[in-house]
Formats: structure tokens, C-alpha cells, sequence
């Protein structure tokens, strides 16, 4: 197998609703970890983002030089580089090697390797879970926020140790404070369900706040769905209506959400509040992030003068935006401006929007 082998292992706790398609916004948790695809399988370049680190153990003695230091950091240093090189090559057997000398000699990602070799059979094809988690243990111990992470979620799912959800808590918060944004997630999650430690919806919101801070689309997501009052109170938070969701999403960047809501505020659909105004700010948002339908949309909005000012070039430029980009509908709308100055569809908004 020439593929990488690195597998930043994300404990992905919830399933994400796409806005768009659905009305249902509940939160529930995916421990179970993906096995190993062609297509889940990061960079190699995530675990050398991973920075080493190293405390060797023997480095401890009193009498341990600087030169036995520097020696013993180039060699573990040495090792996980070409522990790196031979997993690339799908050379799994040397690479174990080298990331257990790497390992032994103090370096974290060095542990860190050789635990997911071992979780996932790389070397062998058969998995040694219980002697991954050993691996993932001393990573953690030495401070690689991912192995923490990985080591969570097997005390999460019990994989080669006993289940234990107060442990794989405890580690989901060592994990996010070492700045993994999905262990921060997990730790949101278990705090607003109470697995593994009492309901505490302050710590979710800081846990999620954290991962979205963090670059997680999904801890922004779900730090939405906690700072609506229902969901955070625990009423209905299974049942967000269409307008609510996208108004969720689209606070969160999700820039379809944004046109989505635009629409339904025009439209006055879904039992959203037909406004105009929200419309065009919500049409605009969407059209300055390169939704060409959002672009069309307030094209109308502009031609009509509805919740902005009437601005006939505004609408032409807007139609002309979105018929370069191939969308048929501002084509014609284009061809109406410049034929006849307004779209003149007799005054009937809803029928010219699209979503």
C-alpha cells in the first residue's frame, strides 16, 4: 500500500444535519471510530504538525550531559523522520520500528505512531488495540494532544481497554486543552448529555465555543444549537423549525444556509416572517461569498426596490454576476433589464425567487 498512513483520528461525537435538506437539528453522539479508508486518511504532514515532545526518561539522571541530551534528541528526532519516510512508502513494519526507537528514546509522536500502527493493524493486518492504547498513553503522557484524544475515545468505546466514559471525559478535556478542537467537541457533548460526568450546560457552551474557536465547523454548530433557549433549557430541542435551523447554520458560515434564509424571508415560507429587509441581508451575505442564486435573488430585490433601495444598475450588474457563472434564470432575468428595464412579472415576487 503506497497510500499515507498517518490517521489523525477525529472523534467525531455528533451527526451534523446539512441546513439545507433538513429540518432535524438533534445532537447525538458517534463515538465509534471510521476504520482506516483511502479517503480518511490525512496528510502525513498532520503528525509531522504534530511538534515532538520530547521528555526522555533517563534524561532524569543527575549526571545526564548536555551532549547525552542533544544525542538522544537528534536520534529520536532521526527516527520518527524516517519512521515517516517508510510509512509513506507503505513500509509499515520498518516504520513501527522506528517509531517504537523514537518512542523509547522520549519523543511523543514517536508513541503516537506506533499506536496507530498497532490500532489498525498496519504492519500485520491484525489490529492490537489493548498494545495501542499502551502507545497512545505514553503520547498523551507526553503531551500529543491527538493521542489523548484517540486515547478517549477508546476508553469512550471500550477498543482495547474497559470501557470507562468518566475516563474517556477526563481525557477529552486534557486532549482540549491541548488544543485538539474535535476532543473539544466530544467534551461539549458529554457535558450537555451528562455521560461520564454530570450535565453542566456552561462547561458544553465553553467546550464548544473552544472547538469552534478552534477551526471545528462542527463545535460551531453545535454551539449554535446550545445558545438557542430551547436547546439549552432542554425544550423541543429535537424539533427546530426550517427557518430556525438555517438561521443557526448560517451564523455559523454556512453561506447556502444564508441564501436559504434570505429566501425564506422573501418568500415568506416555512412560517418565517416574509421580510424583505431580513431578505436582502441574508441574500447578501450569501451573494458576497459566491452563491450565485443569492445573487440573482437580490438582483430582484433591487429591480422591485423590496427592503432596499431601488437600484436598477445594482439588479442589472447582479443578474449579469450570475449569468456569467452559467445560471440560466439571471440570464433571462439580464435580458429583461436590459430589454425592458424591470423584470415585470406583474408584481409577483415569490414567483421569481429560487432557492
Amino acid at each position: 500500500m503506497k497510500s499515507i498512513f498517518v490517521i489523525l483520528l477525529v472523534c467525531v461525537g455528533f451527526l451534523y444535519a446539512e441546513p439545507e435538506n433538513s429540518a432535524d437539528a438533534t445532537i447525538s453522539q458517534v463515538p465509534s471510530a471510521p476504520a482506516p479508508t483511502e479517503s480518511n486518511k490525512p496528510s502525513t504532514d498532520s503528525l509531522l504538525a504534530q511538534a515532538p515532545q520530547i521528555t526522555p526518561q533517563d534524561l532524569q539522571k543527575q549526571d545526564a550531559s548536555f551532549d547525552d541530551f542533544e544525542s538522544i534528541i537528534q536520534n529520536s528526532n532521526a527516527a520518527l523522520n524516517s519512521a515517516i519516510a517508510f510509512a509513506k512508502m507503505g513500509e509499515y513494519t520498518k516504520a513501527l520500528d522506528l517509531f517504537t526507537q523514537s518512542c523509547q528514546a522520549g519523543n511523543a509522536a514517536g508513541c503516537f505512531g506506533s499506536g496507530l500502527i498497532y490500532m489498525y493493524g498496519m504492519s500485520n493486518g491484525v489490529p492490537e488495540p489493548a498494545t495501542a492504547v499502551k502507545f497512545y498513553t505514553q503520547a498523551c503522557a507526553g503531551g500529543d494532544a491527538v493521542a489523548c484524544a484517540n486515547l478517549a475515545l477508546a476508553y469512550d468505546n471500550g477498543n482495547g481497554v474497559a470501557q470507562d466514559k468518566a475516563q474517556a471525559h477526563e481525557l477529552y478535556g486534557v486532549a482540549c486543552a491541548g488544543g485538539d478542537s474535535l476532543a473539544c467537541t466530544n467534551l461539549g457533548w458529554s457535558y450537555a448529555n451528562g455521560v461520564g460526568t454530570k450535565k453542566d450546560y456552561a462547561k458544553a457552551l465553553e467546550a464548544y465555543r473552544t472547538a469552534c474557536a478552534l477551526g471545528s465547523d462542527l463545535g460551531c454548530y453545535n454551539l449554535g444549537l446550545m445558545t438557542n433557549t430551547y436547546n439549552v433549557f432542554g425544550m423541543n430541542r429535537d424539533k427546530m423549525g426550517i427557518v430556525e435551523m438555517n438561521y443557526v447554520a448560517c451564523e455559523q458560515g454556512d453561506i447556502v444556509a444564508c441564501g436559504n434564509l434570505g429566501f425564506l424571508y422573501a418568500t415568506g415560507s416555512e412560517g418565517a416572517n416574509q421580510s424583505y429587509y431580513y431578505a436582502a441581508k441574508y441574500f447578501t451575505i450569501a451573494c458576497d461569498s459566491a452563491h450565485m442564486q443569492s445573487c440573482n435573488n437580490l438582483g430582484v430585490l433591487y429591480d422591485g426596490g423590496l427592503g432596499v433601495r431601488q437600484d436598477k444598475a445594482r439588479a442589472v450588474e447582479l443578474f449579469g454576476l450570475a449569468c456569467d457563472y452559467g445560471m440560466q434564470e439571471a440570464c433571462n432575468n439580464f435580458s429583461l433589464m436590459q430589454n425592458y428595464g424591470t423584470l415585470n412579472r406583474g408584481g409577483i415576487v415569490g414567483d421569481i425567487f429560487g432557492m
